[in-house]
């Protein structure tokens, strides 16, 4: 799915057309700002910067690789930023396994000489491993002046110890030894948000602001020390891991680990990329399921099936899948003998969707209806150690939130095998089963569920499992569909079905806790249609992890404010503010009281502290 350009209108004010697969609207760039501050958080495209008069500011970025940033009313922006994150902190900070690059004195011995001053972080995505020869000395035995960009093995009394590959083309040493300068002073530079923590400078920031009140970054320029540098993404630790390998492509041969055995034509570097993320994902199913594959999934991974010998690859529909971009996982039975066959090509999401699928058969017999097995293996794909949290593509997470009308559950969730469908069908698995899996409303039932599908036992169904709570599963999938975004924590904003709710009869009033880091949560009041009611709130909250705290009424622009909703009838009134103080509230309708700390749903993990609220008829309305 592409996104169309957005149009530049010529008039007094800029006017931005954006149009998009699932959303379109008109835009307007009202004012241009600058400013300058600290970063009080990160969360994928979203930055909030403290500017330095303390006020806070939610700054949409779209990142380089992305091709738009979805704006908080739900439209999606064509406007790439110019990104540039730089660090400067001390050798003390580095930690072993990070890649380095430095300049020194050294001779074919592996010997050097002099001191090391300046040293720059290498990621993933930088040059290789190895050794360049900037100078050459003028006999063998002299040391020339080298480029050396390798993995840090340890720091020890002064000297820098690193690690270089083997074939490097100067020296037989493969560990390399340089005595630091007192001053030693380490830096990187990086166009990658997310390697900014907490805490970190913004020195330039020039952005504009639309009518819809969205701030959308052009320029950025951030400041990390060893403090406030994030950590590196999976994908760019996995490049950092292996970045000693060759990324150059490889004839056909064969490539495994304990679980997986493939052909392929890949680089090196690319193949152990590969079986890292796949043990990794073999790792998270077996802890979920509570169960081991009982065999090796093999098959085929192709990067250009031209290289490939005839006759080596005997499926013709698996060929063309690869052809098509795509892959498939052939799996067969014989008695109590599971065989899974993979065809794929070279793309890391695809290669992860279909050894799930292989995962499943070869561990319960069989993958279950499509609807599951489809979802399951998307949830594969997505999967990572410690992160519950939505992190799916853009393009998918786009579609979902902007598809009118949403697919129905038991559109989804069809009995038997059908139709795998498009990419789009697999988005509604993956909403499903991601929901189900991580709802603790339906979590305890949605595992025994699977294994029941998946193991062809008679009587397992979604209906007769999840049909006596259908409209409350149904109203947790919509709001799902509706506030989800990447960041997003399914437990965190699951609804509190058991809270038991009562109405305020003469002067009693109540009292409930409302945590910043949950969506709506359940007061245990029952208000009753036309009348009125007073809410005080004590305490402060954060909402950032490192930022500052604010009591009910939040900051200057209502983030980390005391929010309401009605519940009646599986339906939600619109959000109406409360803050510290709300007195003579008049309820429109009868139901149920809900509250939160207003932040991006996609925010709220690392929301901190807490309120006390107390409520209670307004006195004139007794």
């Amino acid at each position: 799915m592409q996104l169309r350009p957005i149009t530049f209108i010529t008039t007094s004010l800029l006017a931005i057309s954006v149009c998009a697969d699932v959303a379109s609207a008109q835009l307007i760039v009202e004012e241009m700002i600058s400013m300058v501050g600290t970063v009080e958080s990160v969360s994928n495209d979203l930055l909030v910067v403290k500017d330095d008069t303390g006020e806070a500011h939610s700054v949409r970025v779209q990142s380089i690789g992305k091709e738009s940033v979805r704006l908080a009313g739900g439209q999606f922006l064509r406007s790439p930023a110019q990104i540039v994150v730089t660090g400067r902190f001390e050798v003390d900070d580095l930690r072993p396994g990070q890649n380095l690059s430095l300049q020194c004195k050294m001779n074919r011995l592996g010997r050097t000489s002099g001191v090391v001053g300046e040293i720059s972080l290498v990621t993933g995505k930088g040059e290789p491993n190895g050794i360049t020869v900037v100078e050459e000395g003028s006999k063998p035995s002299d040391h020339s002046t080298c480029k050396v960009v390798a993995q840090l093995s340890r720091l020890t009394n002064g000297r820098l110890i690193v690690k270089v590959p083997p074939n490097n083309g100067f020296t037989r040493m493969s560990t390399l030894s340089f005595s630091l300068a007192k001053d030693a002073t380490v830096s990187f530079v990086s166009d990658a948000i997310d390697r900014a923590g907490a805490g970190s400078r913004v020195t330039k920031l020039v952005a504009k602001r639309l009518n819809t009140g969205d701030i959308v970054a052009q320029s950025l320029e951030i400041e990390v020390s060893g403090e406030t540098t994030a950590p590196a993404s999976v994908d760019d630790s996995l490049l950092t891991k292996y970045r000693h390998l060759s990324d150059e492509p490889l004839p056909p041969r064969l490539i495994r680990s304990q679980h997986y055995a493939f052909m392929t034509d890949v680089s090196e570097r690319q193949a152990r990329i590969i079986l890292d993320k796949l043990e990794t994902m073999t790792l998270l199913l077996s802890k979920y399921f509570g169960q081991v594959p009982s065999g090796v999934v093999e098959g085929f991974i192709v990067r250009d099936l031209s290289g490939w010998p005839d006759g080596l690859l005997e499926e013709p529909a698996g060929v063309a899948k690869i052809q098509d971009d795509a892959g498939i996982c052939f799996n067969t039975s014989l008695g109590n003998r599971y065989r899974a066959v993979l065809y794929s090509c070279d793309d890391h999401g695809v290669i992860q969707h279909e050894c799930t699928h292989g995962f499943c058969h070869l561990t319960f017999g069989s993958t279950g209806p499509t609807w599951l097995a489809e979802g399951m293996a998307e949830m594969g794909q997505y999967w990572k150690f410690d992160q519950p949290a939505v992190d799916i593509n853009p393009v998918v997470l786009n579609y979902l939130r902007g598809s009118d009308p949403k697919r129905r559950l038991l559109e989804i969730a069809v009995p038997g095998r059908v139709d795998s469908g498009s990419w789009r069908d697999y988005a509604w698995r993956w909403a499903l089963c991601h929901l189900l899996v991580n709802n603790p409303n339906y979590a305890d039932r949605f595992k025994p569920l699977a294994i029941a599908l998946m193991k062809n036992r008679e009587g397992a169904t979604f209906e007769a499992v999840y049909g006596p709570s259908g409209r409350q599963l149904a109203f947790e999938y919509a709001l799902f569909l509706e506030t989800m975004d990447n960041g997003y924590r399914v437990d965190l904003c699951a609804w509190q079905w058991n809270r038991k709710f009562s109405t305020l009869a003469g002067r009693r009033r109540t009292q409930t806790k409302v945590a910043a880091r949950f969506g709506w949560q359940a007061t245990g009041v029952s208000l009753e249609k036309g009348a009125a009611y007073d809410l005080a709130a004590i305490g402060n909250w954060k909402i950032a992890k490192d930022g500052g705290e604010y009591d009910a009424d939040g900051d200057q622009v209502g983030r980390g404010k005391l929010v309401a909703v009605i519940f009646n009838e599986f339906q939600l009134s619109e959000e109406f503010p409360v803050g510290k103080l709300s007195e003579g509230f008049v309820s429109p309708t009868n139901g149920q009281l809900f509250l939160r700390c207003r932040d991006d749903w996609n925010q709220l993990a690392d929301n901190a502290g807490e309120l006390t609220v107390h409520i209670r008829k307004s006195p004139e309305n007794l």
